[in-house]
């Protein structure tokens, strides 16, 4: 196994843009700490000169660091002829409606949905359709911008709303996709391909609450045995997932509901999940290791393709929700929390004295932390006590 910091000195980063990239943290890790690569190449929009410049390091791959930068890689390693993924599927491989539509046609059981940027025609569609439909932008991510709309005016009001902002990512919002509300518990189908060939590294379950006006926030992932019920299901569906989309090379994501009509996919990422240094401790390894095969020892990938994880002990990411914004005074079961006999450590995203939001998304958890268990049932004790420590009482917060 390989692991990265001996290839570390090998690894360059490049940016989408000229500007630094806002300091967001996903499930707690800080933005990436650009003094540890060798080079950093910033693509002003003049992909011919970033691609020379690239190709005179002499890449053996380029890899998506995260959503913003998929379509990037495809063409990057694409103009090399590095393994890629190519630029024919690239807009469906970030484009939501795109992504779904794209499954249909390869005969993927998906949901029904309408891309639209006008309110009488998404009222239209919602009142034809009925029930509890999702609104969200097209190309965001860390679920950003998700709206869960019981009646037709509510639809048309998430879409005024999110007309009127950015994404997270700064790009502006003219059209969303409404889809139909998956009912069912949601799973992650982390993998990594070689030459067309899949191999799942990780698969996990969310754990969702309803808070501060979110239907379905995630509060918890917790890693699943690789024979655990319904992964027989699941990765089938995975698979042909990432065929439709095109995912012949290195990492994916796979957000998917197990829905009574079986499993439906939410959304895909042609990157690694957010969680993969969690999973290289669990299991020995996991997207990171069997990337670095795919790409750079692909015999040694397919010698070991179709092995299922082995799960060393019980593991979970989980997250704090603050119920308020205003400023942080302080938290008041921190202790608490740390004394879960799975606990494993906090990352304190939001610290006292600092401004804290009202947890609506992944960019807003003002903590996260990890627990770690031989015994699956202690680990989900101290999920659902965590649960009862966390909320209005949990924090010290003035208006501001």
């Amino acid at each position: 196994m390989v692991r990265l910091p001996d290839i570390a000195r090998r690894h360059h980063r490049g940016r989408t843009s000229p500007a630094p990239p806002s300091p967001q943290r996903f499930f707690g890790y800080p933005p990436a700490d650009e003094s540890r690569f060798s080079h950093v190449l910033v693509c002003d929009g003049d992909i011919d000169v970033i691609a020379g410049k690239l190709a005179a390091l002499g890449p053996v791959a380029v890899l998506a660091g995260k959503e913003t930068g998929v379509e990037l890689a495809d063409a990057l390693s694409q103009m090399l002829g590095l393994a890629s993924n190519g630029t024919a599927l690239s807009a469906a491989r970030r484009d939501k409606y795109l992504q779904i539509e794209r499954l249909k046609e390869c005969g993927v059981p998906a949901s029904s949905q309408i891309r639209t940027g006008d309110e009488d025609e998404l009222r239209a569609w919602h009142e034809a359709r009925g029930g509890r439909v999702v609104i969200k932008p097209l190309r965001s991510h860390a679920g950003d911008g998700v709206w869960f709309c019981d009646t037709p005016d509510d639809s048309a009001a998430a879409l005024r709303s999110l007309r009127a902002r950015n994404t997270v990512i700064g790009d502006p919002i003219t059209h969303v996709v409404a889809q139909e509300y998956l009912v069912g518990t949601e799973y992650i189908v982390n993998t990594a391909s070689c030459e067309g060939v899949h191999q799942v590294t990780d698969v996990w379950r969310t754990e969702r609450i309803t808070a501060n006006g979110v239907l379905d926030l995630v509060v918890a992932q917790v890693l699943m045995r690789a024979d655990e019920q319904p992964a027989d299901e699941l990765v089938p569906y995975a698979f042909r997932t990432l065929d439709a989309l095109g995912i012949r090379h290195g990492a994916a994501h796979l957000e998917i509901k197990m829905t009574p009509a079986g499993p439906r996919l939410v959304e895909a990422g042609a990157r690694a999940s957010g969680l993969p240094y969690y999973v290289g401790e669990v299991l020995g390894e996991g997207q990171i290791e069997w990337s670095v095969d795919a790409y750079v020892r692909p015999e040694r990938f397919h010698e070991r393709v179709g092995r299922p994880y082995v799960r060393r002990h019980a593991f979970a990411w989980a997250a704090l929700v603050s119920p308020a914004s205003g400023r942080l005074l302080g938290y008041r079961a921190l202790d608490q929390v740390r004394a879960l006999e799975s606990f494993r450590d906090l990352t304190m995203v939001v610290s006292p004295g600092e401004r804290i939001a009202a947890t609506t998304y992944d960019l807003e958890y003002p903590a996260t932390l990890t627990l770690s268990h031989p015994v699956d049932a202690v680990l989900q004790r101290d999920l659902h006590t965590l649960r009862y420590l966390d909320g209005p009482g949990m924090y010290e917060i003035a208006p501001q």
